[in-house]
């Protein structure tokens, strides 16, 4: 997908002209001191399209401010300009279908607007997204429909750009000889403008077709004279572009010198703008190179830079979608806050009721008051009967007073669950987030590296040296991996409160042995000293499955942060509570005490280890949490530069059975 030939056709007819000479830090400032409402919306729009490549997310969200702000302020044509710079930022984002959709809203507002020139833009847009789907034909429709509103009103830039649109499609069909018949005739129209901009782009797609057709030196020809006129009108973009398919030109012509240099240029300025698609690119053509080179370290190195790079583009639409739901939770949260208002509203206007009715009985008593103090000297045969009438009325108050607090207690109860449930959406809304945000960072990435290592050796020609390596370093990526998927299970199962756990006998010296032999790669590597002075005699009574985990956490840390010829070692002493107290001592770097008050918190801490290990903060959360659980306690000490021990405590079992007895297990050191 070649989205340079996308942007440039869509810069030319969205493009305000407010962002020339600016940088991010002046448009958005200029954005704060904006008050004209249409200028704010062009400026909008400005930053929507300054952000297609930079930053994809952030461009759609502008794009949609803009879009609001429009339709709020009812400029109909800058509104449809929203709309399809919108489908821009989609597209970069590789969203397809949401930039379609953009696109459709776009020509639907400029077909109603009659907006000829506007039109023309937006059968380019979905002439080009329907060729990216490989649905060529629809794409020709579009693209002729936009060559005709160029012809009618005698614009040469819109002819021109449709034109190069059409010669797309014939160079994605392999239709090479048609395709150039496209690009020769764009080429004259723009020597005749003198548009040193547009001729760099029409000489990029001459060098790319010659390139195709493996004409090698009518490509180098066409794709220098594409680098000189990026270069003069100091088009970034386009130079990335352009020197990334001279990199390709001389990898095909197995120049690999100089291919190396034109992608570690291409990468360089791609970074420069930057740009996640270029710096993608841009990597996996220098894997191509080196893989050519056989230099398989360097091969590895931006395998592995592409597929992260991917994964983060990929992330975007993720993020995107995240968003989208995020919004619509937000919406229901607003629901259930105006239904718990009504509630509170109804409450209050029962009570003002219940009042209003109780003066009006009180007033009506006083006045049959004043009515027996008339009557009281005309009869007193008749006191027996008001009296009984006093009675009844009273009884009537009585009940009504009891039915209106009744109503009342229901409506304070049903506010009451309103507000629990709102509560509860709110935990379990923070809880997704977290766990959207782990499984796709924290998890991918080391899945990402562990594809790059198996698809190194999976190309074969690897000497037994460094086949050696790879596997050892596909082992400890493998450790990594599945310690963390632990980490995250058990982190969820605690979420969902779910988690049960089982208390019984545990012999600490050989848990420890477990673990020591399964993190001794990932020491190794490090040439770091492991050892396990737990005595043999030594039980606690506690659930395995988590004091297991906790054991691998805290000597994985200890690992992370040491260097090289350092120690990590584990021991346990009874005291006199009937308790453990198991020590993981090691002679790394140390934590400052600043850092020691976040380990154990809910922010879940990060550090890089010495060798640049990444972290995703569950572990000492999780540590905390289990020993916790089993009745016990853990703490920190560490100086920098001196280490740190982690110590925690748990219950001791003092009688041990037949069937316990202990092991015979020696003292385990790993180095």
């Amino acid at each position: 997908m070649r989205n340079f030939l996308l942007v440039v056709v869509l810069l030319l007819y969205t493009t305000i002209g407010l962002a020339k000479g600016r940088d991010t830090q002046q448009l958005l400032q200029d954005l704060k001191n904006v008050s004209a409402p249409q200028e704010k919306a062009e400026l909008l729009n400005t930053i929507t399209q300054h952000y297609w490549e930079i930053d994809p997310s952030l461009s759609v969200a502008y794009g949609l401010k803009a879009a609001a702000f429009c339709k709020d302020q009812g400029f109909q044509k800058l509104l449809a300009t929203a709309y399809n710079n919108t489908s821009v930022a989609y597209y970069w984002l590789n969203n397809l279908p949401k930039a379609t959709e953009f696109a459709r809203k776009s020509l639907k507002l400029r077909e109603n607007l009659k907006d000829s020139i506007g039109l023309g833009s937006s059968y380019n847009n979905l002439g080009n997204l329907l060729r990216d789907q490989n649905q060529f034909d629809l794409a020709r429709t579009y693209f002729r429909k936009a060559l005709s509103i160029g012809e009618k009103t005698g614009k040469k830039n819109v002819i021109s750009t449709t034109l190069s649109n059409l010669g797309t499609v014939y160079e994605l069909e392999k239709k090479y000889d048609t395709a150039l018949v496209y690009y020769i005739q764009v080429n004259a129209m723009n020597q005749a403008a003198n548009d040193p901009y547009e001729l760099a782009i029409d000489h990029f797609n001459i060098g790319n077709v010659y390139l195709a057709m493996e004409n090698e030196s009518q490509s180098f020809f066409h794709l220098n004279k594409a680098l000189a006129y990026s270069i003069q009108t100091r088009n970034k973009v386009n130079e990335m572009y352009v020197v990334r398919s001279l990199a390709n030109l001389h990898l095909k012509k197995g120049k690999l010198r100089e291919a190396q240099a034109y992608a570690l240029q291409a990468l360089a300025i791609s970074k420069k703008i930057p740009s996640p698609e270029g710096i993608k690119e841009s990597a996996h053509l220098l894997n191509k190179i080196f893989m050519a080179k056989k230099e398989y370290q360097k091969a590895h190195e931006y395998l592995t830079l592409y597929t992260s790079t991917q994964d983060s583009l990929r992330s975007q639409i993720q993020a995107q979608a995240l968003a989208e739901v995020n919004a619509k939770y937000e919406t229901d949260k607003s629901a259930i806050e105006i239904k718990r208002l009504k509630v509170e509203h109804e409450l209050h206007s029962e009570k003002l009721a219940q009042k209003s009715k109780t003066q009006y009985t009180i007033g009506i008593l006083l006045f049959l008051i004043g009515s027996l103090a008339v009557v009281f000297f005309r009869g007193r045969n008749r006191v027996h009967k008001i009296n009984k009438q006093l009675s009844s009325y009273n009884q009537l108050i009585l009940e009504k007073n009891a039915s209106i607090q009744e109503q009342a207690n229901a409506l304070v109860v049903q506010s009451g669950l309103l507000q629990s449930q709102k509560e509860q959406l709110e935990n379990l809304n923070q809880v997704k987030d977290r766990l959207f945000s782990i499984v796709a960072h924290d998890l991918r990435g080391p899945l990402i590296s562990l594809q790059s290592l198996l698809q190194i050796i999976s190309m074969g020609n690897l000497p037994p040296e460094k086949m050696d390596r790879f596997i050892q370093d596909l082992n400890v990526q493998q450790q990594n991996t599945l310690g963390l998927l632990d980490n995250l299970l058990m982190w969820a199962k605690i979420q969902m409160k779910g988690m049960q756990l089982e208390n019984k006998p545990v012999h600490l010296q050989q848990l420890v042995d477990q673990n020591l032999k399964l993190l001794m790669p990932q020491a190794a590597k490090k040439g770091i000293q492991l050892e396990n002075n737990i005595s043999g005699e030594v039980w606690a009574q506690a659930d395995t499955e988590t004091l297991k985990l906790v054991f691998r956490n805290l000597i994985s840390n200890a690992i992370k942060f040491c260097q090289e010829e350092d120690l990590v070692e584990v021991t346990a002493t009874v005291t006199g509570q009937d308790l453990v107290q198991v020590s993981v001592k090691d002679t790394g770097k140390g934590i400052s005490p600043e850092n020691q008050l976040k380990l154990f918190g809910p922010n879940h801490y990060k550090e890089s280890g010495t060798a640049n290990e990444k972290g995703n903060g569950l572990g000492l959360m999780l540590c905390k949490e289990f020993i916790e659980k089993n009745g016990g306690t853990i703490w920190v000490e560490s100086q920098v530069g001196q280490g740190s021990q982690f110590h925690f405590t748990i219950p001791l079992r003092t009688e041990v059975l037949e069937t316990e007895a202990t092991p015979k297990s020696k003292r385990l050191a790993l180095a």
